[in-house]
């Protein structure tokens, strides 16, 4: 008797903890929950007759920074129930998914849904992180690696998909944002049905240790700062004909036309952020979309690269159509990254459009965008519409 009931304990514990052990696999395996909620009532954007806009919010942590948002933008007022092609959109470095100016000729989200799109825009973490924050409260921001990105990139996916009963996604992504396009594409294949890449590519540099008190980068920069930034964005909005901040400069318009036409490092100089000088753009768009930008990113985004052979060889095996823009001005080797990376998904059909004389702005609110860059792009969406 006694033999039985201690076989019967041994049993039990072996089964309680092959359980508890399943229970942590699932757990592990499982994705996290998507938590997404609308955040007030669909908006009207009065530039751009019919269309509204949605704004969705979900945590992804314990940090109060740790949150994702999306905009949906599309014809309204009620949002589209089945839409035809639905379109992930992913900012650059520091940029967000809102509107940033409410005209279709310098807005690709807003153009492409004037036109039956269902495009939604991603904000990342750092949107939710305040401009004001102090330097010594971001060390939630060391962990927010590429890898964390993408699965932010995926949540949403996962939600959209839901919204929209569209299994496949196009996925459109500008600068850093392009990169975060193709890790996705790479990770996720059968969510994409086709990738849009606006002047980004695959990064190939080596992965490296972030130096020791390193923590986020201020949009601001050494020079120029956050609070000068924001006084120069807001004078030129104002008043593109008033005076400038620089005493050396007529208008606040010329001055911000020389900040964005010689800046330097990533940039290069020579209108690589952005040709206005030339034509490519205009002072008073620019502004409009630089003001909304977000202050403060992760560091260690610039020194880990999520490319590593397996993804690269994910990425290869997808035959994911690929349609990529690139501008000229930042560098002589720039359109041959990009026309490379647009290479690396093995389809057949990779086009690569380049635009000579164009800054890197110029490609997503440039004065020629709408009928150089979204006209076609549009047209490429619908032959690629399933």
């Amino acid at each position: 008797m006694h033999r039985r009931i201690a076989i019967a304990l041994c049993i039990a514990l072996m089964l309680a903890i092959v359980l508890a052990r399943c229970a942590e696999r699932c757990a592990f395996a499982l994705p996290p929950p998507q938590g997404f909620s609308q955040v007030g009532a669909a908006r009207a954007l009065k530039g751009a007759p019919g269309i509204y806009e949605w704004h969705f919010v979900a945590d992804r942590g314990p940090s109060p920074f740790d949150r994702i948002g999306l905009h949906r933008i599309a014809s309204g007022p009620a949002a589209p129930a089945h839409p035809g092609v639905v379109m992930l959109y992913l900012p650059g470095t520091n940029m967000n998914g809102e509107v940033a100016i409410d005209d279709p000729r310098y807005s690709m989200p807003l153009y492409l849904a004037a036109h039956g799109v269902d495009v939604w825009a991603m904000d990342y973490r750092t949107h939710f992180v305040p401009p004001d924050t102090p330097a010594e409260k971001l060390a939630v921001m060391t962990g927010w690696t590429n890898r964390v990105f993408e699965s932010d990139i995926e949540a949403a996916a996962v939600f959209i998909s839901a919204k929209t009963h569209n299994e496949k996604l196009f996925i459109a992504g500008f600068s850093r944002g392009a990169s975060f396009a193709y890790l996705f594409a790479a990770t996720h294949p059968h969510q994409v049905a086709g990738l849009v890449i606006l002047d980004g590519f695959i990064p190939r540099r080596p992965a490296a240790a972030m130096p020791a008190g390193r923590v986020a980068d201020d949009i601001g920069g050494r020079h120029l700062t956050y609070d000068k930034r924001l006084a120069l964005m807001e004078a030129v909005i104002r008043d593109p004909g008033g005076p400038a901040p620089l005493p050396k400069y007529k208008t606040a318009a010329e001055n911000l036309e020389h900040v964005v036409h010689d800046a330097d490092g990533l940039f290069g100089g020579h209108g690589g952020l952005a040709n206005p000088q030339g034509g490519f753009s205009d002072a008073s768009v620019l502004a409009r979309v630089l003001i909304g930008y977000d202050r403060w990113w992760p560091a260690v985004q610039d020194f880990d690269n999520p490319f590593d052979a397996s993804v690269l060889a994910r990425l290869k095996a997808s035959k994911i159509p690929v349609f990529a823009f690139t501008s000229t001005n930042i560098s002589a080797g720039w359109p041959a990254m990009v026309t490379e990376s647009a290479a690396a998904t093995g389809s057949a059909e990779a086009t690569v459009k380049r635009l000579d004389g164009w800054g890197h702005l110029d490609v997503i609110c440039g004065t020629h965008a709408e009928s150089e860059v979204y006209a076609p792009i549009l047209a490429w969406l619908r032959r690629h519409q399933k």
